[in-house]
């Protein structure tokens, strides 16, 4: 058994349900683990940890309830001893082309994956009252999937509408299907095809769900596009975004009760479509509540911060591609080349949250993704 004592400094931010993620190497630990939990000494509990097996290290993952700014908080890692049983499960259940993503019994999502769909996508994409915020293939768009990523000319194919002679993003594999207390997480294999079947780009989708107490979700959506076969164009259209989302008729700012709010608080279609922005948020009603979800464009993505396609009528959508739209360029300076054999990184954080965004903390949160709680260890 090892045992760790583990220092987390907040740093500048007051952290709220924040997810964090301790990476030991695995020559520190000199054994196989089978087990662990974590004690928070503050409280004097037990807590929910979990731990995965990488190349060249272990993960340890929880959520920190609530730590304010410049304080620490001080925690005890028990390696292979288990005494602890707290905390929700989260289940992954598959059936019928899907995988429904739960929190003891509530549904946060499911993943479609399976059929003649044109993509894969999460729908619904529940609030904390259940009911889902976004809507998937509305009849003005009916391309628009709930939560999904698309572009509309890969090598001149269009992978964003369902008209005739679409492309199609298609499921091959699942790489890691892995549920616990803390966080569900789905990898999953795709590749881009035209609607002859001709191969354009591989993909691969990481998709984590933290189990945050207050339903309140934290989605980390990471998307790597890799140039397997040719080089790979994805051109200069407004029509694509590595993630997009449509929320629910109720909360579009068209229906009168909606708001789009971005990072230089810019509001609604006017001031932030076709706009650079380190994150986006669409808030509104739901139930007669309110509630919304913002998008984080990582740092270190391509272009960041990201342009944004967001629209008054419900669409919300990361897109460094159509500068000939938005800031009306040359044709083709919104080009992303991706030469064979190269990838692209995309990473995003999904957050889903009741009220309107200044309420909801989401520039914090946002602090959260981008520069996280300092974390500290050494081994008793």
């Amino acid at each position: 058994m090892k045992v760790l004592e583990i220092n987390v400094n907040a740093g500048y931010h007051d952290r709220e349900n924040t997810p964090i993620t301790l990476l030991i190497p695995k020559n520190e630990i000199g054994e196989g683990i089978e087990a662990a939990y974590l004690n928070d000494l503050d409280l004097n509990k037990n807590i929910p940890v979990q731990f995965e097996e990488l190349e060249e290290s272990y993960a340890f993952s929880w959520i920190i309830d609530r730590l304010e700014k410049n304080l620490s908080k001080k925690y005890i890692l028990y390696i292979n001893h288990d005494e602890s049983d707290v905390g929700i499960d989260m289940k992954l259940i598959e059936k019928n082309g899907r995988i429904d993503i739960l929190s003891g019994d509530f549904l946060i999502t499911s993943y479609i994956f399976g059929g003649n769909i044109a993509k894969p996508y999460l729908y619904p994409l529940n609030a904390p009252n259940g009911i889902s915020i976004t809507e998937d293939g509305p009849k003005d768009h009916i391309h628009h999937r709930s939560l999904w990523t698309a572009h509309g000319d890969v090598n001149g194919v269009d992978i964003w509408s369902e008209h005739e002679g679409h492309g199609y993003i298609r499921h091959k594999v699942f790489l890691k299907r892995f549920s616990g207390k803390v966080f569900s997480e789905i990898v999953a294999s795709n590749i881009w095809i035209s609607s002859t079947g001709e191969k354009l780009l591989d993909e691969i989708r990481r998709i984590r769900i933290w189990n945050i107490s207050t339903r309140e979700w934290i989605i980390d959506y990471d998307v790597k596009l890799i140039s397997n076969y040719t080089d790979i164009i994805l051109g200069d259209t407004k029509e694509a975004g590595i993630i997009s989302v449509r929320v629910a008729p109720t909360m579009t700012v068209k229906s009168g009760y909606g708001r789009i709010t971005n990072s230089y608080g810019g509001i609604n279609e006017e001031e932030t479509w076709g706009k650079k922005a380190f994150w986006c948020d669409y808030t509104g009603y739901l139930g007669g509540e309110k509630y919304g979800i913002a998008l984080f464009d990582y740092i270190g993505n391509p272009r960041s911060p990201t342009y944004w396609h967001a629209r008054n009528y419900g669409l919300m959508t990361a897109n460094i591609f159509g500068l000939k739209h938005f800031i009306k360029a040359k044709p083709g300076t919104g080009n992303l080349l991706i030469e064979k054999g190269l990838e692209k990184l995309f990473r995003y954080r999904i957050y889903i949250h009741r009220n309107d965004a200044v309420k909801a903390k989401v520039k914090e949160k946002y602090i959260d993704y981008i520069y996280p709680p300092k974390i500290t260890y050494k081994i008793k």
